[in-house]
């Protein structure tokens, strides 16, 4: 029972010595120590060489601990463990293994859990790490048993599923956040007020105003009161439903789907489709698709669906060789059906700088740039009729260039525009 109290209080130990490091990024070493209660370096040391895996907590072999001003590093901490004179490479003791198991288990709550054959392998690394010999395959099996026959008795649970055959904690997945990360991870939600994820994201808002805020309920009001976001929103958002959240189902889960969409002309139309994957652009979420009849790739307006049936009783193969990045290609934005141009606008002095911190496209760079402050971009894309509207945008502010269809369309629109607003 002593082994067992010691083994609990270990544990006990990390993870309030886990929270403090995260909630105090940069604290110096001593006051970690006196915060947590550990009594010596070597026991402090110890511990952190067990998390040197827990990105929170190392990342590029540097802690979020500080000792004389700087981040403490991995190789200090071994250099230290390796130096002291009463420390030999021995198997990792049951503290050690139980630690190391339950933080490779809560990383990997987002997947599932891990299967005893990634269990094994957490162990051999382990052993690896501690010391010249690892376990024959029986009895490394046997040690993950018991030790996750400990775990229950210090009533950490976890659960093996029969569908998957991992083992997984038995709680609900809440990540470990600072509170500055837990505010703007929850600002960013504001961002989608009034848009397809509205009611997707009121539920996450809501968990984390229970979660994170729940000693201090004034802040998500006070966030809501001083962040506002301006952008293009749908007029009726709650008509949609979640129809994003069925879609991110059917596309994960590769479900056939029955929708009715509007179709840019107004009329409406009933399609069964096959549900290849979901991109955002400026906003605006689309879903490429296929039909089951022919197999034409077809790309969809979300917010053009009026509704649709997942038909979780129809599994369709999806296909290997498809991806979204592929299809797109290089276009400007989700449709790619003519050829791949060379693009080069002239932006003005007023603007100059704003355009060469922003990226608009991944072929962007920089073509030249003129004493007046003026910047020549260039890209390498097709789409050319997306990109128009995109270019309208700037006025004056920009110049086509190159090529010239791209210059005359765009010049026809410019005395469309012109005749519009003469004086009758």
């Amino acid at each position: 029972m002593a082994k067992m109290n010691r083994t609990a209080s270990t544990v006990q130990t990390t993870s309030r010595l886990r929270e403090y490091m995260i909630n105090h990024p940069d604290a110096a070493q001593e006051e970690v120590m006196q915060a947590v209660g550990i009594g010596s370096v070597a026991s402090l040391y110890s511990i952190l060489a067990g998390l040197n895996d827990d990105r929170q907590i190392c990342s590029n072999g540097a802690y979020v601990i500080c000792k004389d001003g700087k981040r403490l590093l991995l190789d200090d901490i071994e250099t230290y463990l390796q130096q002291k004179p009463d420390r030999s490479k021995s198997a990792p003791k049951l503290a050690e293994r139980l630690l190391y198991l339950y933080w490779c288990l809560h990383n990997s709550i987002p997947d599932g859990g891990l299967s005893i054959k990634a269990i094994e392998k957490v162990y051999l690394d382990l052993f690896e790490k501690s010391c010249d010999y690892t376990p024959a395959e029986g009895a490394l099996k046997r040690m993950i048993y018991r030790d996750l026959e400990t775990f229950a008795n210090l009533g950490i649970g976890v659960e093996r599923s029969e569908s998957s055959k991992k083992y997984c904690l038995r709680d609900e997945y809440l990540p470990k956040l600072s509170s500055e990360s837990a505010a703007a991870v929850y600002v960013t939600m504001l961002l989608y007020r009034g848009t397809l994820l509205d009611e997707a994201t009121l539920g996450a808002k809501e968990q984390f105003e229970k979660s994170f805020f729940k000693n201090f309920p004034e802040r998500s009001r006070t966030l809501k009161d001083r962040i506002y976001v301006i952008g293009d929103t749908l007029a009726h958002p709650q008509e949609f439903g979640n129809i994003l959240g069925k879609l991110i189902l059917a596309v994960g889960e590769s479900y056939r789907v029955k929708l009715t969409y509007m179709t840019n002309d107004g009329e409406e139309s009933a399609r069964l489709i096959e549900p290849l994957g979901l991109l955002c652009k400026r906003n605006v979420w689309y879903l490429i698709a296929r039909r089951q009849n022919n197999k034409e790739m077809r790309t969809y307006r979300v917010d053009q669906i009026l509704h649709l049936n997942v038909r979780e009783s129809e599994k369709f193969i999806y296909p290997p060789d498809f991806s979204i990045q592929s299809y797109l290609g290089c276009s400007w934005g989700v449709f790619n059906n003519d050829q791949i141009q060379t693009v080069k606008l002239k932006f003005s002095r007023e603007v100059g700088h704003r355009v060469k911190n922003l990226r608009y496209h991944p072929s962007q760079k920089i073509f030249s740039e003129g004493e007046d402050g003026s910047v020549i971009l260039e890209f390498e894309t097709c789409g050319l009729v997306e990109m128009q509207s995109w270019i309208l945008q700037w006025g004056t502010q920009v110049e086509v260039l190159e090529p010239l269809e791209l210059r005359k369309a765009i010049l026809q629109t410019a005395r469309a525009i012109v005749r519009q607003y003469e004086p009758i």
